[in-house]
């Protein structure tokens, strides 16, 4: 099996993270697959951003399940990286999906989990709305769902239970308990962190069965070394200067 280069939030040292700038930047140097986040707004729309606050990446602040889509879609998700990427853009999940189809990009999405006073119903839209615009993604397109929460993948799972759903571990959460947690959710895939990751925890999840792709990896020779342990892929904010590893 060919070894996977996923490109971190598109290529965040080229353009603004999780924008459609980001995004083109993977299909213009032909990296296959893509790593993204989903979030909602207070009025249940479905964003791709990372943080729960909107505060890093875009000019407004606070968590972006207090806020209505209308000022999503107004933030500024580009002027903090660089002048020319002003007036960028926080993607919605239609834009996300568009792109996907029309580049034929492989994705790994991962869920977010949910914040705040509403957030096992809000967790609920979430995945409905994904669930549904799921329903117009090309068959072409292979993916993933990811998450660091169980219940995020849990509740997925009752709606897709067809999917490959992933485990998201740090090296604090990726205990001796792991294997429990990957088959709770239903995951076939394990996405361990490449801090304290060792070549027999990598042998453990392989004679499992498990696929594994370690995040977040910018080291080329961390990478070659992790490849050389039997990973499946590396997840990289540098994928355009990883790829020749695919081979």
């Amino acid at each position: 099996m060919s070894k996977k280069i996923v490109a971190h939030r598109g290529i965040p040292t080229l353009a603004p993270e999780n924008t459609m700038a980001s995004f083109n930047t993977v299909a213009d140097r032909d990296v296959k697959w893509i790593e993204t986040d989903l979030s909602i707004t207070k009025d249940e729309q479905v964003f791709v951003i990372h943080d729960d606050k909107l505060d890093r990446t875009t000019n407004i602040s606070g968590s972006i399940e207090t806020v209505d889509s209308s000022e999503v879609k107004n933030a500024d998700a580009g002027y903090w990286f660089a002048e020319r990427f002003r007036g960028e853009k926080v993607p919605t999940l239609d834009q996300l999906i568009d792109f996907l189809n029309i580049h034929k990009i492989n994705a790994n999405i991962e869920l977010k989990g949910v914040v705040g006073d509403n957030a096992n119903y809000l967790a609920d839209k979430l995945v409905e709305k994904f669930a549904e615009a799921l329903d117009r993604l090309d068959d072409q397109v292979e993916l993933i769902i990811s998450s660091f929460n169980p219940i995020m993948l849990e509740k997925m799972y009752r709606l897709k239970p067809d999917l490959k759903y992933a485990v998201l571990f740090s090296k604090a959460t990726l205990g001796d308990d792991w294997n429990l947690v990957m088959q709770a959710c239903h995951a076939k895939i394990v996405h361990p962190d490449s801090n304290g990751l060792t070549e027999d925890k990598v042998k453990k999840m392989k004679d499992y069965g498990y696929e594994i792709n370690v995040w977040t990896v910018d080291d080329i020779n961390r990478a070659q070394e992790l490849l050389s342990w039997g990973v499946d892929g590396i997840i990289t904010n540098i994928a355009d200067r990883m790829l020749f590893l695919e081979k």
